[in-house]
């Protein structure tokens, strides 16, 4: 998946999700919001059809570490959940 970073600033950052729905923007943001330093996350959609999804995150606190480390424990909750499903 390509990345697009509209933004890149120390307490603020805006990322494009090229050629994705915006169901894993949802799952970042859902993860950033529990997050101490967070002040704002949300998914937008300029057009539900031209359009890719972007994640706006502004913190107090160095905006590209807290959503590395929220893709993380994204990346665990699907390995997590991948290893509940019973192999045939």
């Amino acid at each position: 998946m390509k990345l697009n970073f509209i933004e890149d600033e120390p307490k603020s950052l805006i990322i494009e999700f090229g050629e994705a729905d915006r169901g894993i923007a949802e799952l970042i943001k859902d993860k950033l919001l529990n997050k101490e330093g967070i002040e704002f996350a949300a998914v937008v959609k300029e057009h539900p059809d031209i359009s890719n999804p972007r994640l706006v995150v502004k913190s107090s606190k160095n905006a590209r570490a807290l959503v590395s480390k929220a893709i993380s424990e994204v990346e665990e909750e699907i390995k997590e959940l991948a290893s509940e499903i019973p192999k045939k």
